[in-house]
């Protein structure tokens, strides 16, 4: 039984074993809570850059990320807070809009990084509202989503015991909150 909670407060020092960032398909890291775990983990976002991308061509032997696929780097800096895993995973682009097409998409990332955690070992992952931030995803169905994702993943899970949606803003916390 996997449980799944939604919580307030900063990724890059949530005491979960794995982290997801919520990437772009290259890895860039530009803005966002890429950027945050990108400058908390290793204190040069450029620097994490070089990293994600040489994990990237050794994981995947390809420089870029599609709906489902993952590539994990080491925590560095993070680990001081429990954390031993970023899993970098890509949701879809939104800009406001919401259909079938992006759902799925969406849950393929948020699949792929259950499976790598389950991979992995790790009994406790936390994640980002992939997509809801700068891609412009509805929160709302982001979160109903990842609480389907969630429930059915929990059915092959073995390691996985708990999985944390980390909200930064009270606000879309308490937004998540009226979904559940």
């Amino acid at each position: 039984m996997v449980s799944f909670e939604v919580v307030r407060g900063d990724i890059t020092r949530f005491p979960a074993e794995a982290i997801v960032n919520a990437a772009n398909r290259y890895l860039e890291h530009g803005g966002g809570v890429a950027y945050a775990i990108a400058k908390a983990a290793a204190g040069n976002v450029a620097e994490y850059i070089r990293i994600s991308k040489e994990a990237m061509r050794e994981q995947l032997g390809k420089s870029s990320i599609e709906h489902g696929e993952v590539v994990v780097t080491p925590a560095l800096r993070l680990e001081k807070y429990g954390i031993r895993y970023v899993i970098h995973t890509v949701g879809p682009y939104c800009g406001g809009a919401w259909d079938e097409d992006k759902r799925e998409n969406l849950k393929k990332a948020i699949l792929g990084a259950l499976r790598k955690a389950e991979e992995l070992g790790v009994r406790t992952i936390a994640f980002p509202a992939i997509s809801a931030g700068i891609y412009g995803c509805p929160l709302e169905e982001v979160v109903r989503t990842f609480k389907e994702v969630v429930g059915e993943f929990g059915k092959e899970a073995e390691s996985l015991e708990r999985v944390y949606l980390v909200l930064y803003s009270e606000k879309d916390y308490e937004r998540a909150l009226r979904v559940l």
